[in-house]
């Protein structure tokens, strides 16, 4: 069996992947900014529930 390729050349060190719920990511909020090169990015939740991402 097989192991999916992340493109990492063997025994070579990865950086870990951060993961954040969006309890932490949102600290009891509905919307947050992000900033990626210099422009904002609103994320939010819906009524739904669901994440939007609009620039």
């Amino acid at each position: 069996m097989t192991q999916p390729s992340d493109g990492q050349a063997p025994g070579s060190a990865a950086p870990a992947v951060l993961t954040l719920t969006t309890q932490e990511l949102f600290d009891g909020r509905q919307e947050i900014i992000l900033l990626h090169n210099g422009s904002p990015y609103r994320l939010r939740i819906t009524r739904q529930n669901k994440l939007i991402l609009t620039k």
